[in-house]
Order: C-alpha cells, then structure tokens, then sequence
C-alpha cells in the first residue's frame, strides 16, 4: 500500500491551436498589407512582369541558394507544426520528453523527438512574460541539449482549456514547481530582459500601435494619391529627417519616463526610439506631399522638352524644377522629338518646393512599354 502511494505519476501535455491577440493580428495584417502594397507598386509601374521574372530566373546570376533556403525554411516550420501536433510532452521525477506518439503517421519526425533528464540540467529559465520556458542540459546529442516550451500551446491531457484564469499559473510551471526544478536554480529562473514582451508594457504597446498605423497610412497615401516630390535630394528630405530625429527624441524622454513606471530595457528603448523616428519621418514625407495639395501653389500646366539623353524632362522656365526619369523610360520618350511641346502639371508648395502630377505620362509610357 505504501508503495502505490509513493508512485510519481507521469504528467502528459498535449499541443493546443495557439490564440494571436488582437495586437498580434494587427502587426500581422500590417506586415501583409505592406507586402501586397510593395507588390502592387511593382506591377503598376511595370518592375514587376512575368517575363521579366522569367528572365531572371533562367540568368546564371539568379540566387537559387537563397530561393532553396527560404522554402526550406517554409517546410521545416511546417514540419516542425506537424510535430508538435502529434507529439506528447511526458514530464515525470526523472526528466521531460517529447516524443511522437506509437500510433503516429509522421515517423519520419523522430528525429525531433527529445529527452531531458533532471540529473543533467544545466539550468532553468522562466520568461514569464514570454511564457517560455527554457530547459538547457549538460550534454549535448541529436536528442538532448536544450529545449524551448511555450506554455500557452501546451495543456494538461485530462485538462481542456487549461488554467481557469488569466492570472493563474499554468499547469504545466505547477508541475514543474512540483519536482522543486525552479527552486534548484533560483538565479537563472528569470530575466528581465530577455522576457520582456513588447504587448504587455503599455507604453510599448501604445507605441507599436501607432507605428502600425503610420506604416498602414504610408501604403494607403502612397497607392491614393497622384503627385510627388520633384526631387528626392537633401533639401527637399531634410525637413522630413528633422522631424525624424525630434521624434526619436522625444520618444527616448517619453519611453524613459514611463520605464519609471514599469520595467523597459535599455535596448528596447533605443530600438523602438529609432524605428518610432524612421517611420514618423516616413510618414511625413508622405504627408508633405498630401499637405501641398492643399496649402500650396495651384497645380499648373508647363512647357517642357525632352533632352538629348531621353531620360529627362527641361522646362522652357528656368525657374522651374526639371524632370528626372530613368533609363528604363528612354525608349518611350526617344519616340518623341526635341521639339516637341510636352505638358506637365507643375506645383509650387510649401518652402518652394515643387511636385509634379505625372499621371498622364505614367498611363502613356505602360501602354507604349505594353505595345513594344
């Protein structure tokens, strides 16, 4: 009787469909939608053609190994998914494993099977706000060495949604609590700041929202409206690169100031300090053009002529900003004569600085570019 009672019972996790937060969803969609804008810019201005993919493929110069390494790292991802799903983590007085289970169909994964024994651990690291747990061994081996856990795609078999609360810890840290593993290595059960979490911080959450929406409204304002800046040089981006730097600045007080409050690492300050200030001054360069539109000079018809070189655009008003196009445009404006009157729509805005509406040109040289 004495000896059932001091049987250790073997504590089965099985993999759960993990949950996104909303903030998670949110940079996600922003990440997409920055991807299919970047996509669309290409196929609308022509950079982007089946032909011209064709060609690039078929050129000795094509990175093949690099094309080979990202879909490799699309199947180990999935495999690795595939794995977990039909995988049961066993935790018991001797150790952890993960292991596919007899009955699986996907044997040819057990190479990512992997077991961790209590008597060869190194150390223990509890990101709690991560909810990770990381598990380094002494040894090394294709099946031992360390092991990573996210606690929220891991719940109890007799359990099915896990811990009742948001605030309640995990059945799988109260198991681990349960062998004394935490308290073994007290030093090494947190760090601050590898376990910080960008989403549960208030002031870095508040902060990456805002940044996502200043990357949406970029892509959004970009694919809208029709006008640009004559010229992408250090006088017409310097505001912009002002504006810029204030903002890091500002940010670096705002950020220091709320880590007062609650705990922010020093990098990630300066990291979400610099992104915050590249993408305000991003975002206002875009909105320097909008802003133009309506605060700004009209939007007026002047003569121009093609150059010698068929790339650029000169004013018979001097005082007016040349157009500059590139080689890719040649063949089209070649097809037009030196004398040839063109019309741009010209505008003057704020600070002197012009913009142009290229519109009819840009239809003009796709459909010739089309046709030829």
């Amino acid at each position: 009787m004495d000896i059932m009672q001091n049987v250790v019972p073997t504590y089965v996790f099985t993999w759960k469909k993990r949950r996104y937060s909303w903030i998670e969803y949110l940079l996600i969609s922003t990440l997409f939608l920055s991807m299919l804008a970047v996509v669309f810019w290409l196929v609308y201005w022509d950079l982007l053609k089946l032909a011209d993919i064709k060609k690039l493929a078929s050129s000795p110069s094509f990175p093949w190994f690099h094309f080979f390494l990202f879909f490799l790292i699309l199947a180990s991802n999935f495999a690795i998914l595939k794995f977990n799903r039909s995988a049961r983590l066993c935790i018991d007085s001797s150790g952890v494993r993960l292991k596919l289970l007899p009955e699986s169909g996907w044997t040819i994964l057990r190479f990512l099977e992997k077991e961790l024994l209590w008597a060869d651990l190194k150390d223990v690291k509890y990101m709690k706000r991560l909810q990770l747990i990381q598990l380094r061994s002494r040894l090394s081996g294709r099946h031992m060495g360390h092991m990573t856990i996210r606690l929220n795609d891991w719940q109890m078999q007799t359990t099915t949604h896990g811990s009742q609360a948001n605030d309640a810890e995990p059945d799988l840290i109260k198991v681990l609590r349960e062998f004394d593993i935490f308290e073994k290595y007290p030093s090494n059960s947190q760090s601050e700041t590898s376990s910080f979490d960008l989403t549960k911080n208030a002031a870095t959450k508040n902060l990456l929202l805002v940044l996502s929406c200043l990357v949406v409204y970029c892509f959004v304002d970009v694919m809208s409206q029709h006008e640009g800046y004559a010229f992408f040089n250090l006088e017409y981006c310097l505001p912009h690169i002002i504006s810029g730097l204030s903002v890091t600045l500002i940010l670096v007080y705002c950020l220091l100031k709320a880590r007062s409050r609650d705990f922010i690492p020093s990098g990630i300050v300066g990291v979400l300090a610099v992104m915050g200030g590249i993408t305000f001054g991003t975002a206002s360069y875009v909105a320097g053009i909008r802003i133009n539109q309506f605060v700004g000079g009209p939007l007026l018809e002047a003569r121009y002529h093609r150059d010698a070189g068929c790339e650029n655009l000169l004013p018979e008003d001097t005082s007016l900003p040349v157009v500059e196009y590139t080689h890719m445009t040649r063949d089209y404006w070649c097809s037009k004569t030196a004398d040839e009157v063109l019309t741009i729509k010209v505008r003057k805005g704020l600070f002197g600085l012009y913009q142009f509406d290229l519109r009819e040109h840009t239809q003009a040289i796709r459909d010739y570019r089309q046709k030829h």
